[in-house]
């Protein structure tokens, strides 16, 4: 890893996260609001093009990496430190009957050695767990072939979601630095990049953008499931609501920040 970087997590903080996933089954559910703006922001990213080769980094149990290779015929790879995420990760690539390669490697070390060799780069949560958020964007800009195109996206931690975060999971705020678009925006023109959108994303309302597993130790494994089917529950039907009354996208509940940006040619 670069040393003018510092990561905000290490493995054991992903391996317990996702110690919690492994005897789950996830997929895409189009009833959340979240999922269908972020597959538009897919949409957008890719339009035009014909099977792309493209990497998710930090894909540890990706729901989105076995979409697109299915959607849009890609060549498809992930990439993650963490050894459980990536098993997660090839499990949701089997489930789906979607081929991929996922690598468990360190992100600037497989930088280094893939130099200009994806046409479509994505994070969906990564750039915010380091102190130096730039560093990772410019290892992603050298990832990239002249002309690509890359989606950021990064949780939305101010308006109502730090007050929720602080009472249900203290370390989630300990461990992301605070985006704001017009920052994520600034850093990737710093780099080079060509911001073509920016902003917010995921609907009105994304209660589970927070990490409840924290309450599983207070209210025990039953009273934390009722808590996270309570707080999807409220997703979905309050989430769909609000959109239906036409509530854009917004600092004070939209759940993400998003950035849409290409490599010059």
């Amino acid at each position: 890893m670069g040393s003018q970087v510092t990561p905000l997590t290490d493995e054991s903080y992903w391996t317990t996260l996702w110690d919690g996933q492994q005897h789950k089954i996830r997929h895409l559910r189009w009833v959340y609001v979240a999922n269908r703006q972020l597959a538009k922001l897919f949409d957008r990213a890719l339009v035009g093009v014909k099977q792309p080769t493209l990497i998710e980094l930090g894909c540890a149990d990706s729901l989105w990496l076995p979409y697109l290779a299915q959607k849009y015929g890609s060549d498809a790879y992930g990439v993650d430190f963490s050894e459980l995420g990536c098993q997660l990760a090839q499990r949701n690539l089997a489930l789906a009957g979607a081929e991929g390669t996922i690598l468990c490697e360190d992100l600037f070390a497989f930088a280094k050695r893939h130099r200009s060799a994806f046409d479509f780069v994505y994070s969906m949560g990564l750039i915010e767990h380091f102190s130096t958020p730039q560093a990772i964007l410019e290892e992603m800009y050298n990832l990239l072939t002249p002309g690509g195109t890359m989606l950021t996206v990064t949780p939305n931690l101010r308006g109502m979601y730090t007050p929720i975060a602080r009472v249900a999971s203290p370390k989630l705020l300990a461990t992301h630095k605070v985006i704001l678009p017009t920052d994520l925006a600034s850093a990737l023109r710093d780099t080079g990049f060509q911001v073509t959108a920016f902003g917010y994303t995921g609907g009105p309302l994304k209660l589970s953008v927070v990490d409840y597993s924290p309450w599983r130790a207070v209210i025990g494994k039953w009273g934390h499931e009722v808590l996270c089917k309570c707080v999807n529950l409220t997703d979905i039907v309050l989430g769909n609501f609000l959109v239906g009354l036409r509530v854009p996208n917004q600092q004070l509940t939209s759940p993400y920040v998003y950035a849409l940006s290409t490599k010059p040619k």
